[in-house]
């Protein structure tokens, strides 16, 4: 609808909350965003989802935590090394797309860990081989046969004229797909040794 032209979209805001509030339900703090450019509404409303729902569920947003890899592969896998490496690594990711899982899930593996017991992750979209991937993971969907029947009902509704007025946006909910990317964070090394200290 930007451009004057019918438009059928994801809720992309509704399907960053889905991804965010399934790790957050599982007691991840330390959750990191790999995504993509805010310059565009993708990575700007993804970001959005991202952050609020942090702040709903009384999680400090810290932008360090985020990095843009322009939903591409490459730039995630770089963007998550940096992230694994940190002196308090994040317990879970949140990948904007499935390019940036595939980086994420690359990197998780170089750097010796294991998915989901050491990092969690959720993605939105799916895509064919998925459930090729061990773990399975798990994601946020697109309503991608709906989203089809969608456009074509708009572009017959103009070609034979029953659609008029101005550009119309149909906003579409994503669906949240388990799998077995995620889990609950382990105790963190140094609170445990505290606690046994104290015994």
């Amino acid at each position: 609808a930007e451009f004057g032209l019918d438009a059928v979209i994801l809720d992309n805001y509704g399907a960053a909350q889905l991804a965010m509030r399934h790790l957050l339900g599982f007691g991840h703090e330390r959750i990191a965003m790999i995504g993509g450019p805010v310059t565009l509404s993708t990575g700007a409303q993804r970001l959005a989802g991202y952050r609020e729902s942090l702040l709903e569920a009384g999680v400090r947003y810290d932008p360090r935590w985020v990095r843009d890899a322009g939903f591409r592969e490459q730039p995630a896998y770089e963007a998550a090394c940096e992230l694994l490496a940190l002196p308090e690594r994040p317990t879970a990711m949140f990948a904007a797309n499935n390019l940036i899982a595939i980086g994420i899930m690359r990197a998780i593996a170089d750097a010796g860990l294991r998915c989901p017991e050491d990092v969690s992750i959720v993605s939105i979209d799916d895509f064919a081989w998925a459930n090729a991937f061990r773990p399975r993971l798990t994601i946020v969907a697109q309503p991608v046969a709906e989203m089809g029947e969608m456009a074509i009902r708009l572009l017959l509704g103009r070609l034979d004229g029953s659609a008029t007025g101005g550009a119309r946006t149909e906003v579409m909910s994503p669906k949240l797909v388990v799998r077995d990317s995620c889990c609950a964070p382990k105790p963190d090394a140094r609170a445990e040794q505290a606690r046994r200290q104290k015994r």
